[in-house]
Order: C-alpha cells, then structure tokens, then sequence
C-alpha cells in the first residue's frame, strides 16, 4: 500500500515538475521573442527595408540579400552531398562503417561554428585564397548544414518500406533505379524539411561569418575576394554601439531574422506533414 502509495506520488510530482519546467522555457522564449518582435516592428520601416548600409547608418538590404546569397551556396553545397551521403549510408549499409561515419555526423553537428569559421579562415579565406567572400562564407555554412541534411535523409531512407523495394526489384529495377526512383522519391518531403530546418540554423550564424564573409556595405560582385553583409553582423555589431539608430538597425535585422526563422520552421513541418 505505502509503495503504490509512493508511486503515486512520483508519477504526480514529475508531471507537476515537467509541466513547470516547460512554463518556464515557454516563458523564456516568449520574452525573448515578444522583445525583439515589439522592438522590431516599431524599428522597421520601408526605407530600412530598401536601402543599403552599414551599422549605423542606411539600411539593411544588403544584409538581408548576403544572408540569404550566403545560405543558397550553403545549400548548393550541402544538398548534393548530404544526399548522395545518405543513400550511401543507407542503401550500401556496413554496420561498422555506419556506427563510424554515425559518430562523425555527430561530432560535425555539436563542432562549435566558431571552430568551422576557423577552419575556413585558414582553409579558404588564407590557403585556398578566396579572401572575405561569399565562397568562403557559404562553403563554410554548408559544412554546418552537411550533417542535418545527411541525418535527416538517412532516416527518411531507412523508412522506405522493404516490399516497395523487393516490388520494385521483382519488376527488374536495378539498385540505381530502385534508389532513384523509389526511394528518394519517397524520402522527398523529409529531404526538403531537412534543407529548410538546416536553412534556418544557418541563416542565424554569426560566428563563422566573421571568419569567412566578412562584411560589405553593399552587394558582393563576385564569388572570392568581395566582402558580405548579413544579418546576424548587423545585430552583433549595433547593439553594441552607443548611437541610437544602430540600436534601431539592430532590432530591425533581428526582426526579420525571427520572422524568417520562425515561417522556415513552419514550412519545415508543414512540409514534413505531407503538404
């Protein structure tokens, strides 16, 4: 009786703790959110909008376009690779090499982006010679996105059911055919939701940027060597400077880089809902 009794008890207080716990993270996330939402609305205007500039003056345009020409590289990059990766893993299975390349995966996704940036500053704005540039910086954002979309599409993969493919094979379909016009046609609404999930983490980087984009006043006219703006830049750099328009720069960006953030997750599961 006192044992049921307890367990009882138990199971009350870890609901009770749990739901306190996820007041508590709901409470954090909507002050933050609410603050740079409420600041950011009364901040943004057309003209900020429209014009190029730096941070503290102008606007931000050319931070909105380097960020979002930095992540399409990224994606460039990473979606070919991430793919090919995963079928790899998943279609020519070993069980040491999976557990092995596993770990790996792994140990990308948890590298801090500041440790990526250095190594892209020393691989491809020093070594390679690409300079500050939307090569280097986009390079280095799909490294970063590389293991979300490999993860993802491994999963997405192994969910293909094994009587499709027997079916598939049963009808003389070669393993190509069958990977190529069973499987990832299949896996396609998950590959998609793990772009748009590996996008929104990328368009939020800052640290690796600063190694490898640098920063641009307007609109990069090349692929090396031709410095960019984004986003996360303005943010870091105009809050912390004293004059009240950087401020306002500042809270501006972070407003569309939540707004942009929050309607990729959106797609994300919608996408993953089967549209």
């Amino acid at each position: 009786m006192i044992y049921i009794k307890w367990r009882i008890f138990a199971d009350v207080f870890v609901k009770y703790i749990g739901i306190a716990i996820l007041a508590i993270l709901m409470f954090i996330l909507i002050a933050i959110v609410g603050s740079i939402i409420f600041n950011g609305a009364g901040s943004i205007n057309l003209t900020i909008l429209t014009q190029n500039g730096n941070t503290s003056s102008g606007g931000i345009a050319n931070a909105i376009i380097g960020t979002w020409l930095l992540v399409l590289v990224g994606i460039i990059i990473s979606l070919p690779v991430g793919v090919l990766a995963a079928v790899f893993l998943s279609e020519y299975r070993n069980k040491k090499f999976g557990l092995v390349s596993s770990i790996f995966t792994d140990m990308l996704t948890s590298v801090p982006s500041i440790i990526l940036g250095f190594f892209g500053y020393m691989l491809l704005v020093i070594y390679l010679g690409f300079g500050y540039s939307l090569l280097a910086g986009g390079i280095t954002l799909g490294i970063l996105m590389l293991p979300y979309v490999v993860r993802i599409t491994e999963l997405s993969l192994l969910q293909v059911k094994q009587e499709v493919k027997d079916a598939a094979y049963a009808l003389g379909a070669s393993k190509l055919q069958v990977i190529f016009r069973v499987s990832l046609p299949q896996s396609a609404k998950e590959i998609m939701s793990a772009v748009v999930l590996a996008v929104s983490i990328a368009a939020g980087e800052t640290a690796q940027l600063i190694y490898t984009a640098g920063w641009n006043d307007g609109v990069p006219n090349a692929l090396t060597n031709s410095q960019v703006g984004y986003l996360t830049y303005v943010v870091w750099t105009g809050i912390n400077q004293p004059f009240p328009y950087a401020h306002i720069l500042a809270y501006s960006a972070a407003f569309v880089l939540v707004i942009s953030i929050f309607g990729l997750i959106l797609v994300s599961k919608y996408i993953k809902r089967g549209f």
